[in-house]
């Protein structure tokens, strides 16, 4: 009887086979420290549900390589990286499957580190395990996977700009009503303090009541 060993896609270490889990949502194997049951009781490793705790989290640290790999489009649609010159990119080092696992470089989505590749329309096309190289080819963009560019608007006749930048005349606008009525009072107030001024001046008169009124300022003009 053959013993089957695997690693544990997370910590790394090596078990048995019929010891490891497979996550339902990734599809990977971990070992009984590297995962959790959901609300549906299903198995889920730690990655899966960090990410579905915090959608917002941390970038993957394949991100670097996606980057890379979208500027050397730029110069061609074929490049070879080594080993080490992935490990310079990421800032990290690989995980010791991608050493002796051809199946690690698959084009499958769904793992962080073929999606760094995937998404930015790149595929593994060889690896060779001997010299510790990968080779990379760009995809062409077919016409049914190119984004449609947006219909331009027929352009606006000169007639049209002209109706519509047209300045409309405005009407001189006098002071209003209320304003003229206000001044009105205003004059007729002054006048009528005047008037009582020259008429009882040196002497002392009280005023009436309807002496005091003045005029309001609500009163409109005749």
């Amino acid at each position: 009887m053959v013993l089957i060993e695997e690693d544990c896609s997370l910590c790394g270490v090596t078990y048995p086979y019929y010891s490891l889990y497979r996550c339902t949502r990734c599809r990977r194997l971990y070992c009984r420290n590297c995962f959790l049951y959901d609300e549906e009781r299903k198995v889920i490793c730690l990655s899966c549900a960090k990410k579905r705790v915090f959608p917002g989290g941390p970038k993957s640290k394949y991100a670097s390589l996606s980057t890379y790999l979208a500027r050397r489009a730029k110069y061609g649609d074929q490049v070879t990286l080594a080993f080490s010159k992935i490990e310079e990119i990421i800032g990290d080092r690989l995980p010791s499957s991608a050493y002796s696992n051809r199946q690690w470089w698959g084009n499958n989505w769904g793992r962080s580190s073929s999606e760094s590749w995937l998404t930015v329309g790149w595929k593994v096309q060889e690896v060779d395990l001997e010299r510790n190289e990968v080779a990379f080819r760009k995809e062409k963009q077919t016409a049914a996977a190119a984004p449609r560019k947006r219909s331009r608007r027929k352009p606006v006749s000169q007639a049209f700009k002209a109706l519509a930048l047209r300045r409309r005349p405005r009407k001189p606008l006098g002071p209003s009503k209320t304003k003229v009525s206000r001044i009105q009072a205003r004059l007729r107030n002054i006048e009528r303090r005047r008037a009582s001024i020259r008429q009882y001046k040196g002497k002392f008169k009280p005023r009436r009541a309807y002496e005091k009124r003045l005029y309001k300022p609500e009163e409109k003009p005749d």
